[in-house]
């Protein structure tokens, strides 16, 4: 392959990382100020790029190796763009392996199928067009809907996590792609095993990570919606029931409780006895209660009852 195919192909692959990471950013400057100034850094990297290409023909010749310059690309994000490093990484990573994985099989493509007349240039440039064009839209939907959301959701470990493991990703397409290149030369297939095996692991404990901070949440509604020593709902649950009844225009009784004289048992056997006492109390009310309605501590000796329109004399 010439070295038009390295500029005319990188320069389509530009044009799309470019796209997904200046929707997914908030400018810091004018449009005009934006664009002028990134449409230089473009046009002065291209042309590095086909400079080094003359001097280096391996760096044009399908084997990806100029998707490295694309990583310079932060200089001008970072500087152009209100965006954390971490998230903009993340999201180029992402887009490039999207990028790169069109760019592999189209030039595996275009070694496999010949066609007459047609230059390999000419060949790898239409399907890497044709996939861009069948697959883009789904792929900026993926981000926008899902992959952007997980970033700007996860804890800051998760985060940076996530961002080797997109860069790990990019590597394992770039190097299984010079696998493809160079099959003589089996320390890419190492590199490629190698890889592969970090990213299974990284996956696994980015996936326990994920189960622990639900956990994590959980643990803390537990605390929130349950009273420890009662075992009741408390009252935050309380307003969230009610609500919820109200929404669905169904009917309740609230029956309030409060135990007289608690401080007295609390003084003469101890607050050990009390505790006993308020959990033997809230224990034989939401026996009686049943699944009929619900029971709830507000504070110390003061509990509150929902009970449906129908349940109150059965109570």
């Amino acid at each position: 392959m010439d070295r038009a195919l390295m500029v005319v192909t990188a320069m389509e692959m530009l044009l799309v990382n470019l796209f997904v990471i200046h929707r997914c950013s908030q400018r810091k400057y004018g449009k005009l100020s934006t664009y002028v100034s990134m449409g230089l850094f473009v046009f002065a990297l291209i042309t590095i790029a086909y400079v080094i290409s003359t001097h280096a023909p391996d760096f044009g010749g399908g084997n990806g190796l100029f998707i490295f310059s694309g990583f310079l690309f932060i200089i001008p994000i970072v500087l152009l763009y209100r965006v954390p490093l971490v998230k903009i990484l993340t999201i180029a990573c992402f887009t490039w392996v999207y990028t790169f994985i069109v760019f592999v099989l189209s030039v595996r493509l275009g070694y496999m199928i010949i066609i007459t007349g047609w230059s390999i240039t000419v060949t790898v440039l239409l399907f890497q067009t044709l996939f861009y064009l069948i697959s883009f839209r789904a792929f900026y939907r993926l981000l926008q809907s899902r992959f952007v959301i997980l970033i700007e959701n996860i804890g800051d470990r998760e985060a940076i996590l996530f961002m080797w493991m997109t860069m790990g990703w990019l590597w394992l397409v770039f190097i299984l792609n010079l696998s493809f290149g160079y099959p003589e030369i089996h320390i890419f297939k190492i590199l490629t095993l190698i890889t592969l095996s970090a990213l299974i692991l990284s996956c696994f404990w980015y996936i326990y990570l994920q189960v622990n901070s639900v956990k994590t949440i959980e643990d803390l509604e537990s605390i929130a919606y349950r009273d420890e020593l009662t075992q009741l709902r408390t009252r935050v649950i309380l307003t969230k029931d009610a609500e919820d009844l109200i929404s669905r225009l169904m009917p309740f009784h609230l029956i309030f409780f409060d135990l007289l004289d608690f401080k007295t048992i609390n003084d003469r056997f101890g607050h050990l006895t009390g505790d006993k006492y308020l959990a033997f109390f809230a224990h034989e009310i939401k026996t009686r209660i049943g699944n009929h309605g619900g029971f709830y501590r507000l504070s110390g000796d003061e509990f509150i009852c929902i009970l449906p329109e129908e349940g109150l004399d059965a109570f």
